[in-house]
């Protein structure tokens, strides 16, 4: 199907500003942003990436011998592992994305704006063709279930704020030819406290230095993939603080969109510095000379692979 919308992925390594791009595009009359910001069923374990990416190539049994070729001649379908495959994907839609724990209470999830049925109907679908036509099967799943959002309408744009985003945007960007992405960038000290904080995250701050570290080197390996229009680096502390005028034009000028009374109220009523915890690391007493060394370290050997670090 030709899709009635561009795909924006914006992502980074995590508490680096996905999101906040997330929320002050949502103010746009014709972006689709929130409800949820992170739609998991694209990036995710078991996700949509995983349908069309990394498929074992059959063995020689008799069953086994019934394949199609995917994307480009290199990949082969497995026919009983693609029933498996989507029955993993419905899995996680229905039992782990669908409705979760909110972060401050509450709950989030694609419950917030997309119809079970709508969902239901559109796996079904996928059931039927995934396995003559993979590729083209799985992009038109993701079309049809962000057309399906509540608030789709009038609709220019999607917004999609998952971290992991950018570290798969070559995946992406082969499902979807028209992707654009926002790669988020923070201080590493800040990132670092930040996600010391999540539940999710590395434990101890060494740990947290070698997840970042490995964080930005997957980003880095993704974007040198990427199309040279296809990809916008952003500070944070430049979106919130330093360049604040320039970074919002930058945006807006990358994805082709007009600003907006509404959208442009948010960003200066409620986008600054503070709100975004700039400098937070200063006060964060886990950080000790041994992390500061360390981090200095990584920090050197990242710009040596000419990864922008700070």
């Amino acid at each position: 199907m030709t899709p009635e919308f561009r795909p924006v992925f914006s992502g980074g390594t995590g508490r680096s500003g996905t999101t906040l791009v997330g929320k002050i595009l949502s103010r746009h009359e014709f972006v689709l942003a929130g409800n949820p910001y992170e739609i998991k069923f694209l990036t995710g374990k078991g996700g949509l990436l995983d349908l069309v990416d990394g498929i074992p190539i059959p063995s020689t049994s008799n069953i086994l011998k019934i394949v199609h070729l995917i994307s480009s001649g290199r990949r082969f379908l497995n026919l009983a592992q693609s029933k498996r495959n989507i029955e993993e994907l419905e899995k996680r839609i229905l039992y782990d994305w669908w409705e979760r724990p909110g972060k401050r209470g509450g709950t989030a999830g694609l419950h917030l704006g997309f119809s079970l049925p709508a969902l239901n109907a559109e796996i079904k679908q996928l059931k039927l063709e995934y396995r003559k036509h993979p590729l083209c099967s799985t992009r038109n799943f993701f079309y049809k279930v962000v057309t399906s959002h509540k608030n789709f309408e009038n609709s220019k744009v999607f917004v999609d704020t998952t971290p992991t985003n950018i570290e798969r945007a070559h995946q992406i960007s082969e499902l979807f030819e028209s992707a654009l992405f926002i790669h988020m960038q923070r201080s590493g000290k800040d990132t670092i406290s930040s996600v010391l904080r999540e539940p999710w995250g590395p434990k101890k701050p060494l740990a947290a230095i070698d997840w970042w570290q490995k964080k930005l080197q997957s980003a880095n390996r993704a974007i040198r993939q990427l199309g040279p229009d296809q990809c916008l680096n952003i500070r944070l502390e430049d979106l919130v603080a330093e360049k604040r005028t320039e970074t919002y034009k930058e945006i807006l000028n990358f994805l082709k969109i007009s600003d907006q009374e509404q959208m442009n109220k948010y960003f200066v009523e409620e986008v600054d510095g503070d709100r975004a915890h700039i400098g937070r690391w200063k006060s964060d007493e886990r950080l000790d000379n041994e992390f500061h060394r360390k981090f200095n370290r990584a920090v050197s050997e990242l710009l040596d692979e000419g990864i922008p670090a700070y």
